[in-house]
């Protein structure tokens, strides 16, 4: 049976993604893998490690966590929570399920306008007309 990535149905390939550089060697030791915790333009919690070795979506930030820990066990990580959104450029190792929901919401996105048209208010309703 063929594997089917969500890429396969007009999902846009992910650019590379800008994250913050990661802390000095004084703040944080080199041996500690750091994860970089934050959500998607769609509201899903992504994470990746700093190196981009490892990634995934999740619909909770509870389960984001899980992963990051159980990723670099026994010893631990360190995770940095990124105030902007941005878009996981790795094979997503974490729910499947929330790949996919992105994908479709995705493509929902196309032909849904960003800003929908005004809506004509009747002259009676005008507030000048409440005084």
């Amino acid at each position: 049976m063929m594997h089917l990535s969500p890429t396969h149905f007009g999902a846009m390939q992910r650019a590379r993604t800008i994250l913050p550089n990661r802390p000095d060697a004084r703040v944080l030791n080199r041996s500690i893998p750091l994860f970089f915790i934050g959500r998607n333009k769609n509201g899903f919690w992504l994470v990746r490690e700093a190196q981009g070795r490892i990634g995934g979506m999740f619909l909770s930030r509870r389960s984001v966590l899980r992963f990051a820990q159980d990723a670099s066990a026994p010893h631990g990580c360190a995770t940095m929570f990124v105030g902007r959104t941005f878009e996981l450029d790795t094979w997503n190792c974490g729910n499947p399920l929330v790949g996919w929901l992105d994908v479709a919401l995705g493509l929902l996105s196309r032909f849904i306008p960003d800003y929908p048209p005004p809506i004509p208010i009747a002259e009676k309703y005008r507030k000048r007309d409440w005084l």
